[in-house]
């Protein structure tokens, strides 16, 4: 998959519908964007403005994302767009989603199925705000179904990073593996590995707000973890009696009275 970076910059608003000024080396094109109604209008006709057309899909999820009080003249920010088809799965959580990341192409793409006699990894977090105390859990169940299970307490986190922290022990003990399944009820990991990272690496971990990613250092870790893998990731809903995943529920809440191995990371 190919990326291309540009740039954007808010140079009008009337009636809160604002201009974006779109640019890359070579060329601009203006486009109107409505934050309330999401309505896109085109105000040329030029190269890139077809080639942005093309890529309207990824731009509308760039400019949903972003809050509105984000949307202001003389807000300037690199972007990327990619090359990829849209994918009409991309919203459907039920499916795999697969990063085949061998030769480090990270091609992404959603299946129905899942590859056979290769090692599964659950994880998941859990963080009390109140005391500042979390812990994550993960279980491992290799090809012979045989299953190995860690628990890690950890201080002064989030409930997003704990998520992350236990994908990253898991990737770690799996590091001699080209494949791994990634079970999690966590779409902030699933999203964060197979949708943004390649985005924030080229755009220098800044989001669609103008600001910097959080967790870069463990996003950067994740990066490495991944190179020539092939990674399939597959969600589940918390607290829908999944075997394993409740397993590591329990586990990583435990974690919050437990005299488990403890991480101040």
């Amino acid at each position: 998959m190919n990326y291309f970076q540009l740039k954007m910059e808010i140079t009008n608003e009337a009636d809160g519908i604002y201009t974006l000024l779109i640019s890359d080396k070579c060329s601009e094109s203006r486009i109107k964007f409505s934050p309330k109604t999401k309505d896109i209008q085109y105000l040329d006709n030029l190269k890139l403005t077809q080639f942005i057309k093309l890529r309207e899909f990824q731009l509308r999820k760039l400019l949903h994302n972003k809050k509105h009080d984000s949307f202001f003249i003389g807000f300037k920010l690199k972007f990327v767009l990619h090359d990829g088809l849209p994918d009409t799965n991309y919203y459907d959580k039920t499916k795999i989603t697969i990063l085949n990341n061998l030769g480090n192409k990270f091609i992404v793409k959603k299946t129905d199925k899942k590859t056979q006699n290769i090692p599964e990894l659950y994880t998941d977090g859990s963080f009390n705000h109140q005391t500042k105390l979390g812990g994550y859990a993960i279980l491992i169940k290799s090809v012979e179904n045989k299953y190995h299970l860690n628990q890690v307490k950890i201080k002064n986190k989030d409930n997003n990073l704990v998520e992350l922290l236990a994908v990253i022990e898991g990737l770690k003990y799996l590091i001699d593996e080209i494949k791994v399944r990634v079970i999690t009820d966590s779409q902030y990991v699933i999203k964060g590995i197979t949708e943004w990272l390649p985005l924030w690496k080229i755009n220098d971990f800044y989001t669609a707000n103008g600001t910097k990613a959080k967790n870069i250092s463990e996003w950067k870790e994740i990066d490495q973890l991944i190179q020539s893998k092939y990674l399939e990731f597959e969600w589940v809903k918390s607290h829908s009696d999944h075997f394993e995943n409740t397993i590591c529920d329990m586990k990583a809440k435990s974690t919050h009275k437990t005299k488990t191995d403890e991480k101040n990371q």
